[in-house]
């Protein structure tokens, strides 16, 4: 784990992002420099980004002894933090009856664990007016045939971030959700090689830079919940109180979905102009 030192801050509020190496965290990463912040840019190697007010730091979220010592390097320091975001996910999808032990562990621990254990940490350090924010996913709504893993820390994760809003209301710390669908990521097409669902399909992936946007308005003006796209996210919750109708309205999605995945699949064969 990288060393922080409260010298390398200036007078910049400083945001802590989980994931920075990733495709929403490296986008984040940019526009909280832009707009003002110092930030701690947490990857599993800590790659440095040669940007101004960028701290890299190594942490592996699967290792609760990483974020152990990354916290209490941070409090050693008294590292004025103002913000978190929690960007890092993973998935590996697979059915019941074929998951490797090693994949459920990987992302129980870096979607759902890791988040809590790092949140705890790093609470005291956070002030009145301080922000959490989670990027999760559609899949905290919506279940996935072949990702019950995944669907099962997403729906975890939605449920602590509920919960501790209001534990810190009184703190004057705010907590914010936000939940796109498919976003064209890495992440993404290693989903797709792997069997996931075409429902990340049933609308147009959105870009990184559209869910970094939306975190980083969040951060001037929170909200409990966002969804992206905002339609995805009225069906599914109208879905999730009547299982019944999720059950019929179903095929249609899927069917829906498969033809948005056969459309992407084929805009990304095609060689560049």
């Amino acid at each position: 784990m990288s060393s922080v030192r409260s010298s390398q801050f200036s007078s910049r509020p400083v945001a802590l992002v989980t994931g920075a190496a990733g495709g929403i965290g490296g986008r984040l990463v940019s526009r909280l420099v832009a707009e003002g912040y110092h930030v701690l840019a947490f990857s599993r190697k800590g790659e440095p980004t040669g940007q101004p007010f960028v701290t890299p730091v190594a942490c592996d979220l699967t290792q609760p002894a990483h974020i152990e010592a990354a916290v209490a390097d941070l409090a050693r320091q008294n590292v004025p933090l103002q913000a978190i975001v929690h960007c890092a996910g993973v998935i590996t999808p697979q059915r019941m009856g074929t998951t490797d032990t090693a994949c459920v562990s990987a992302q129980l621990m870096v979607n759902l664990e890791a988040p809590i254990l790092l949140t705890m940490g790093v609470l005291p350090l956070l002030p009145a007016g301080g922000h959490i924010v989670f990027v999760n996913s559609m899949a905290a709504l919506v279940p996935l045939e072949g990702s019950s893993i995944y669907t099962a820390s997403k729906f975890g994760l939605r449920g602590f971030a509920l919960s501790l809003a209001q534990d810190v209301q009184k703190c004057g710390i705010h907590v914010s959700s936000v939940f796109p669908g498919a976003v064209d990521t890495p992440m993404l097409r290693r989903e797709i090689d792997n069997g996931g669902s075409p429902l990340n399909f049933v609308t147009a992936p959105a870009t990184p830079d559209e869910i970094a946007a939306i975190v980083q308005k969040l951060l001037c003006r929170p909200r409990a919940e966002v969804f992206c796209p905002s339609s995805d996210g009225i069906l599914a919750q109208l879905m999730l109180m009547m299982p019944r109708v999720w059950r019929l309205i179903l095929p249609v999605l899927l069917k829906k979905g498969r033809k948005g995945q056969k459309k992407y699949l084929a805009a990304q064969q095609k060689p560049p102009v």
